[in-house]
């Protein structure tokens, strides 16, 4: 148990033992870090598949999402612009990557150019998107919101065991 949580114990006690009210601290917003789309991604083709942190990847139980940068195992606090509604979820996989081409058809696009090889900030599981807006519909505009990780990872795919 972290020492925060054992203080708040204790001082929940100690109130209690008091018989004043107890006030409940204010919880910290992280700062937005990123502004941009972020997609839902698992239709059910995915199911089951290996993320890039090595475990399977369950889109209707996990609130997980895809980012390009961030550690894995990262906190983020999603926030829809348009409504204000959040969601955590943990980062357990690269991406998102590819555009939608001139001919409507969505394509893998792994090169240099940032301008067309992004279409987002990050891909959600249907579980995130589902606690966000209550059911997965395309793309939202978001604020990406997660405290400062300690360490950016070095490198822009995911690393495949090989078996």
């Amino acid at each position: 148990m972290s020492l925060l949580k054992m203080g708040f114990l204790f001082a929940m006690y100690a109130q209690s033992q008091g018989g004043t009210p107890i006030e409940m601290p204010e919880l910290e917003v992280p700062p937005v870090n990123e502004r941009g789309l972020a997609s839902w991604y698992g239709d059910g083709s995915w199911h089951g598949g290996i993320t890039a942190n090595g475990e399977a990847f369950e889109p209707e139980r996990s609130q997980t999402c895809a980012h390009r940068t961030l550690p894995f195992d990262t906190m983020v606090l999603i926030e829809r612009r348009a409504s204000g509604a959040r969601a955590w979820c943990r980062v357990n996989d690269r991406g998102p990557y590819g555009v939608v081409g001139d001919d409507g058809v969505w394509h893998v696009n792994v090169g240099r150019d940032k301008e067309t090889r992004y279409r987002g900030v990050l891909d959600m599981s249907i579980a995130t998107a589902r606690a966000l807006t209550g059911q997965p519909n395309g793309l939202q505009s978001i604020l990406l919101r997660h405290w400062n990780p300690r360490r950016l990872v070095r490198f822009d795919l995911a690393i495949w065991p090989l078996r």
